[in-house]
């Protein structure tokens, strides 16, 4: 009884298509009637001749049937929860019909995606190809863009702390924002691209990035403001290594990048270093681009750096490194800010304090380079006091070089 139960099913099944299929209109009729025809078998059929009538049209060019496509996600949306989202042939038609607006490029269906999207959690097979569909449909929607960006950076958290992300449901996040392109999403990409995913993975965010519309420069800058210290010095070592990038772009965004260090406020060890980073990198940029923009974070940076060198927390190559960067800015708040500083070593000299060789050479030529008269009575002074030759010598160099 039991197998002829079956197949009077399978007979009743067969027929329905038959039926779907007896009263399709030929290829000579127009487009419209075409897809009224099937939207009006879909309604009449049942499930599983639903589901077959999706797969014969498939035949027919995706974007002309488009709108039966989304009739088909909204009857498996409003039916999931009857007939659960266990239920095989709702789920196959959920697939198809997900699949087919993305080879449609039907916009309009965004929003029924994304609803199919949350419905169906935990099938990472049809949420990837939901969040695929959108990408393909190339939806503009700045919501669903914000969407879909909230997910991959909920994704990337469970990354990081551990846990398994629902990677199928992630990569397709990645493409479709990449194929969105909308400058909203950079800064989730970038993080993406540094999480430390598989490198098929990080090869596909970086292609995303390739593919973000609008202001690349502006992109960083805008990671360096709002993402985490080892986020903003790859944004910067990123956009420094661009070879699109001229003196100007990389000059603004050495800047930013400093201006960024500088708003830090402590953290982990990891952090801290990346950010000791960051500003090393930016203050050598400076100084070659000779981007005077940037004189007064400079002499901010200085003086931070001058006081946790003090306090043993900052190494001597940064201090020289940035009073040269100092000696490049042209400013007379840079000399003045110099010559003071040299004034003080002068002064704990004559006292028969000790000083460091590498600083003062460093002070002496950065206030030569900036030949500023504000520095003519402490250079001059160096001659007179216990320093080794060359000392003396960029003095007396340094002296010749001021501008009256």
């Amino acid at each position: 009884m039991k197998g002829v139960g079956l197949k009077r099913s399978l007979l009743a099944a067969a027929f329905a298509v038959f039926a779907a299929a007896a009263v399709l209109p030929s290829a000579a009729q127009d487009a419209d009637s075409v897809l009224l025809t099937y939207q009006r078998n879909f309604v009449r059929s049942s499930l599983g001749a639903k589901l077959e009538l999706l797969k014969e049209a498939g035949a027919r060019k995706a974007a002309e049937m488009a709108p039966l496509y989304e009739t088909a996600l909204r009857f498996a949306i409003e039916n999931a929860p009857l007939l659960g989202g266990s239920d095989a042939q709702l789920r196959e038609l959920a697939l198809v019909a997900a699949t087919k607006v993305g080879e449609a490029k039907y916009t309009r269906a965004a929003d029924r995606l994304w609803s199919l999207f949350n419905l169906y959690e935990g099938d990472t097979e049809l949420r990837a190809a939901a969040v695929r569909a959108i990408g393909a449909a190339g939806s503009a929607d700045a919501a669903i863009v914000a969407r879909l960006g909230e997910f991959l950076a909920a994704q990337n958290t469970l990354f990081r702390t551990g846990i398994l992300p629902e990677y199928p449901a992630l990569e397709a996040t990645v493409e479709a924002l990449g194929a969105l392109g909308d400058g909203s999403s950079f800064p989730v990409l970038f993080s993406t691209y540094l999480a430390g995913y598989s490198p098929a993975l990080t090869a596909k965010a970086s292609a995303a990035l390739g593919r973000i519309k609008g202001d690349y420069a502006g992109y960083l800058a805008r990671v360096l403001v709002m993402s985490s210290p080892l986020e903003k010095a790859a944004a910067l070592k990123a956009g420094l290594e661009n070879p699109s990038f001229g003196p100007e772009e990389r000059g603004a965004l050495a800047e930013a990048a400093l201006a960024a260090g500088l708003e830090w406020q402590g953290g982990a060890p990891v952090e801290a270093a990346a950010i000791r980073e960051l500003n090393l990198r930016a203050i050598r940029t400076i100084t070659e681009l000779r981007w005077q923009r940037a004189s007064p974070l400079v002499l901010r940076y200085f003086r931070a750096l001058l006081a946790d060198y003090g306090k043993g927390l900052a190494p001597r190559e940064a201090l020289v490194e940035t009073i040269a960067c100092l000696g490049s800015m042209g400013s007379t708040e840079a000399a003045q800010a110099l010559a003071l500083q040299l004034q003080l070593i002068n002064a704990q000299t004559e006292l028969g304090g000790s000083y460091e060789e590498e600083l003062i050479l460093a002070v002496v030529n950065a206030l030569g380079e900036l030949g500023d008269k504000v520095a003519f009575d402490y250079l001059l002074y160096v001659g007179y006091l216990r320093y080794p030759d060359a000392v003396k010598r960029a003095a007396k160099d340094a002296l010749q070089r001021l501008k009256w």
